[in-house]
């Protein structure tokens, strides 16, 4: 049996990485891209393609949600989606126009949203060891960003760059072959505890909860994201760092993720929200005084810091709503379409407040969000615990009317 679940988890992270390393492979060239294929220089067509992307996951993530909600058996919505992901790729890489390639993607994106189901079902396979899959999970995410950079400068250099589609088509649909018999009963196991625990929560205390929950989410996703737009000009304009340098500066906090999995696996769990609240400091510290000029060594070790707290947030953050929730996977398509708005907000936050005041304000702002994230996150751990207390008191009364 651990041995079953060991392989279940590999698989999954397998997938996770494919799904993240190809999502990412051409987001740093897409005006070079767009210039090699099409001939488009316009920029704000690269804008319009990213931020149609963008939509289109915001939108198809809850709607897979909803249908999961209703099936007994997700994995099988995510094998359509591996399928159809794969289908969606080959006709990206038979593109012949700028439209017939919006058009694939979209296709693509709609079904490529069924993706969020690959953690739940992760999640839900280990709920005794929430934290370690989480954990293992975010630094999977930040080694495939890692390795879709370094191989998007040779997919760029590609003759024709749309030949990689079918790699990826291809990968795709052997995934979705492979799932089919990995993840037979994966998804069915749901603990007793949670729905019992659960079924006392009614609609209408789960949604402020959850709007909170959301709002926590999208104020940490905007200000993790809202510095990387603009990071390497500002590391060129600063410290006058050449290309591999600033390549290297920006790529510290995924490899950070990486290298504190180990300690974020052993301690997490152990101190919970203190832990939670010291990871948060470190990002507020981190992102404040990487936008002070403290020289390169400094640049580093605030660089740093804002990584090893960020994988600690990111990760902790999905294990209290795992505990929290009452159906995972339509609270998780939920939270994730909140993340894909942050997304989508950061850049567009970023370029205002270049054109406004200057690149070093992004830190300072983006610090602010992290503050304002603590704040909300500690007000929403408070009246938890609260009404914990309060349900905990009424079964203890009702128990002792009935004896």
């Amino acid at each position: 049996m651990e041995a079953r679940s060991r392989s279940l988890n590999f698989f999954l992270l397998s997938c996770v990485f494919l799904f993240v390393c190809t999502e990412v492979l051409l987001s740093p060239f897409y005006p070079q891209f767009f210039k090699k294929v099409y001939g488009i220089t316009d920029p704000d067509l690269t804008g319009f393609y990213i931020m149609t992307c963008r939509l289109t996951v915001v939108i198809c993530t809850p709607i897979w949600g909803l249908i999961a909600n209703k099936r007994q058996n997700s994995s099988t919505l995510l094998i359509i989606g591996q399928w159809g992901t794969g289908f969606s790729c080959f006709l990206m890489a038979i593109s012949q126009s700028f439209e017939m390639f919006v058009a694939a993607s979209i296709l693509l994106l709609i079904f490529k949203s069924s993706y969020f189901l690959l953690y739940t079902i992760l999640m839900q396979e280990n709920r005794k060891t929430e934290t370690r899959a989480a954990a293992s999970y975010h630094a999977v995410l930040q080694g495939a960003i890692v390795a879709a950079t370094l191989l998007s400068g040779w997919v760029i250099q590609m003759g024709n760059p749309l030949q990689v589609f079918w790699l990826i088509g291809i990968m795709e649909c052997l995934l979705g072959l492979f799932s089919y018999f990995m993840l037979k009963d994966a998804g069915r196991n749901v603990v007793d505890g949670q729905l019992q625990e659960s079924a006392h929560r009614s609609t209408t205390t789960m949604l402020p909860q959850l709007f909170l929950f959301g709002f926590v989410v999208l104020t940490l996703y905007l200000a993790v994201n809202m510095v990387r737009p603009f990071f390497t000009t500002y590391t060129e304009q600063m410290y006058h760092t050449d290309t591999m340098t600033s390549s290297i500066l920006y790529l510290l906090p995924s490899l950070m993720a990486i290298v504190s999995l180990p300690l974020i696996r052993k301690y997490s769990e152990k101190l919970g929200v203190k832990g939670y609240i010291a990871a948060t400091v470190m990002i507020i510290t981190g992102l404040f005084f990487q936008g002070v000029e403290t020289g390169i060594a400094g640049l580093i070790v605030f660089r740093c810091m804002f990584g090893i707290g960020a994988a600690w947030c990111l990760a902790k953050l999905d294990v209290f709503l795992f505990k929290w929730s009452r159906n995972t996977h339509g609270d998780y398509s939920k939270v994730s379409a909140v993340q894909n708005v942050g997304l989508l907000l950061a850049p567009v936050a970023a370029s205002t407040i270049v054109n406004v005041q200057s690149i070093s304000e992004i830190f300072f702002y983006a610090s602010l969000f992290v503050v304002l994230h603590l704040i909300v996150f500690l007000w929403r751990t408070f009246t938890s615990e609260r009404n914990r207390g309060k349900l905990h008191l009424h079964k203890e009364e009702k128990h002792a009317l009935y004896k």
